[in-house]
C-alpha cells in the first residue's frame, strides 16, 4: 500500500474534526473524498501532509512515517484552502521558486501545464492582476509541475470555468496514467464520478466508503 492511515484521531477545540481513519491509497488511481464543508476533508488532506499533529494514530507514504512539521518522506503536489502565492510577483516568478526549494523546477513540465489551462501568454503577468479563476488554474499548475507521485487536491475546480474543469478531468487522467497517486476532496460529486476509480464520503470526521 502506498499510502496508509491508521487510527488517525484529531480534535481541535474540544472537537473531533478526524475520527479514528483507517484507508489505504494504492498508486496509479484516482480517489474522490466527498463531503460538506467542514466534514473534515481539509483536516485529512493536512494531516496527510504532516501540517497537524494527530492525537493519535499514523500516516505513511512509501511505507515511511510522516511526522509533523517535518518534510514529507515523498514530494507532494497540494492544493489546501487558499492558494498561496506571492501577489507582486509573476506567475512564472512564484512557479520557479516554489520548484526551486526542492530543485526540481522543469520548464518544458511547466510550459506544458500553462498552455493547457490557458495560462501561457499571462505567466511574466504579476498574480496580484489575476482573476479568481487564473490563480485556481495557477495553484493547479503547481501542484502537478514536479513530477510529483502523491497529489493532494482540496475543491481543485473552484473558479474554474466549464472549458477549465473539463482539461482538469483530462489532466487527471493523464497523471494516473503516469502511474500517481490522486486525491480530491470535493463536494462536487458529479466531477468525482466521472474520473475517480474509488469514492470516499466524509462526514462528521468519518471517512467511509460509498
Amino acid at each position: 500500500m502506498y499510502l496508509r492511515i491508521t487510527g488517525l484521531t484529531k480534535t481541535i477545540r474540544r472537537r473531533v474534526v478526524l475520527r479514528d481513519i483507517d484507508a489505504g491509497f494504492e498508486r496509479g488511481a484516482v480517489y474522490g473524498i466527498v463531503g460538506p464543508n467542514g466534514s473534515g476533508k481539509t483536516m485529512l488532506l493536512r494531516a496527510i501532509c504532516g501540517f497537524i499533529r494527530p492525537d493519535r494514530g499514523t500516516v505513511s507514504i512509501g511505507g515511511k512515517p510522516v511526522e509533523f512539521n517535518r518534510r514529507p518522506p515523498e514530494n507532494i503536489g497540494v492544493i489546501i484552502e487558499h492558494p498561496g502565492f506571492v501577489l507582486y510577483e509573476s506567475a512564472m516568478g512564484n512557479l520557479e521558486y516554489l520548484a526551486g526549494i526542492n530543485r526540481r523546477f522543469d520548464r518544458v513540465e511547466t510550459e506544458r501545464l500553462l498552455e493547457l489551462f490557458g495560462l501561457r501568454g499571462h505567466e511574466h503577468e504579476k498574480v496580484r492582476s489575476y482573476s479568481l479563476g487564473m490563480r485556481q488554474k495557477l495553484a493547479i499548475v503547481q501542484a502537478l509541475m514536479e513530477h510529483q507521485r502523491l497529489i493532494l487536491l482540496d475543491e481543485p475546480t473552484n473558479g474554474l470555468d466549464e472549458p477549465s474543469v473539463e482539461r482538469f478531468l483530462e489532466e487527471m487522467d493523464r497523471q494516473r496514467a503516469a502511474g500517481n497517486t490522486i486525491l480530491i476532496a470535493s463536494h462536487h460529486s458529479g466531477e468525482l464520478a466521472r474520473i475517480a476509480d474509488h469514492i470516499y464520503m466524509m462526514a462528521d470526521g468519518r471517512l467511509t466508503v460509498d
